[in-house]
């Protein structure tokens, strides 16, 4: 028997329904595929380019630290020497001993500008003014960017195999703008020759018969050495653009204020001829010196607002009366006054004199000759604070 169902029913509309359904899923399933077979690649591509774009910005920075460390080597090359050769050169090893990936960027000599960097006030930016005599080096890596040396590469060097990455970065190095006091011993023992002892109450070999203090300074003296030795610094510091200011204090027993901040250092000469001329001595008052050196640097009547502060602080014996040299020399941290010293001849207290300047951040010297005390107060002049200032 044969049986007929009628094509209507509601079963083989269920069947039709879901066969239609299966269709319409099979193919949005097959667009999907195709889809993401599409844009795979587009999204591969777009994380490559942003995995480039922010290795791109680590590289930048990375030669912009190697420009400011080069150029705070050129700078104070440069200072110290005055020679442009120089300058280049420590600029040229610090870069090489900064690679990023193997490869050392290239500073050229015309990368390298020379001129004066100044500012207004503590709340203005320095400016950088190419020219002669100044006190800053500018470096631009300008022989990089134009294609000296070899390139750094993308992290994904797929899209072009032409593709560089060359920054342009810049840095300038600045002798700060200073107000500095330099801080002389006149004690009794700075009438002594360096190689001589000045205790046991003789008087100096080099003194004419009957010479007693308050008379000239004898030859051959510590106290004509130092004169001619912060005659060196003041040469120096005149060497570069005048943005320094040095005023002069003198101690024994007490300390005096002796010459207030200037441009004119004749002025500070002067003065000390005139100490040697009529050369008192004394005792070792550094605390003392070190407290008149502070009043000088921050006399509001002559220190600039907008200058850095240090000071300069020579002796040649042992303190023995006044303020504690570290009680004073706190009072400079507290003002953010680096101090330099410069212990002169054996009798010197080396030790004091390498705390006060370890502990304000400044340098120590000692000098046991004339040439020595020289050469250390031209370096102090050479490598007073310098700092980045673009």
């Amino acid at each position: 028997m044969i049986v007929f169902v009628p094509t209507n029913t509601p079963l083989l509309a269920a069947i039709q329904q879901e066969s239609s359904v299966n269709q319409i899923r099979s193919r949005r399933t097959g667009a999907t595929m195709v889809t993401v077979v599409i844009l795979l690649p587009i999204l591969f591509i777009l994380a490559a380019m942003a995995i480039n774009l922010a290795y791109i910005q680590v590289v930048n920075t990375k030669v912009q630290i190697v420009t400011d460390a080069a150029a705070r080597a050129a700078g104070t090359a440069y200072v110290e020497t005055g020679d442009e050769t120089q300058a280049l050169a420590a600029a040229q090893q610090m870069a090489s001993l900064n690679p990023i990936q193997s490869l050392v960027v290239p500073i050229e000599a015309g990368d390298l500008e020379y001129g004066l960097s100044e500012r207004q006030s503590h709340n203005q930016a320095y400016t950088f003014t190419p020219g002669p005599d100044g006190n800053a080096v500018r470096l631009t890596t300008n022989a990089f960017a134009n294609g000296q040396g070899s390139a750094l590469q993308p992290f994904f060097p797929m899209f072009s195999p032409s593709f560089e990455i060359r920054p342009q970065c810049s840095a300038t190095n600045s002798q700060t703008t200073l107000d500095v006091a330099v801080i002389v011993d006149r004690s009794g023992s700075m009438a002594f020759a360096a190689n001589e002892a000045s205790g046991g109450g003789g008087t100096p070999a080099a003194a004419p018969p009957g010479w007693t203090y308050g008379d000239p300074v004898p030859p051959n003296s510590r106290w004509l050495d130092l004169v001619a030795s912060v005659n060196g610094f003041c040469d120096e510091l005149s060497y570069t653009a005048k943005a320094e200011k040095v005023g002069l204090v003198s101690y024994s027993s007490s300390a005096s204020r002796d010459v207030e901040l200037t441009e004119d250092y004749t002025l500070i000469n002067d003065h000390n001829l005139s100490i040697s001329a009529s050369f008192s001595g004394g005792m070792t008052s550094v605390g003392e010196g070190i407290k008149k050196g502070i009043d000088v640097v921050t006399n509001p009547s002559f220190a600039r607002p907008w200058a850095n502060n240090a000071l300069v602080l020579m002796s040649d014996g042992n303190h023995n009366t006044g303020t504690d040299p570290i009680v004073a020399a706190d009072e400079a941290i507290a003002k953010n006054i680096p101090i330099y010293t410069v212990s002169f001849s054996d009798e010197a207290d080396q030790t004091l004199m390498q705390q006060i300047a370890d502990m304000t951040g400044g340098t120590h010297y000692h000098a046991v000759d004339a040439q020595q005390l020289n050469d250390a107060f031209r370096n102090i002049a050479r490598r007073l604070p310098s700092m980045l200032t673009q």
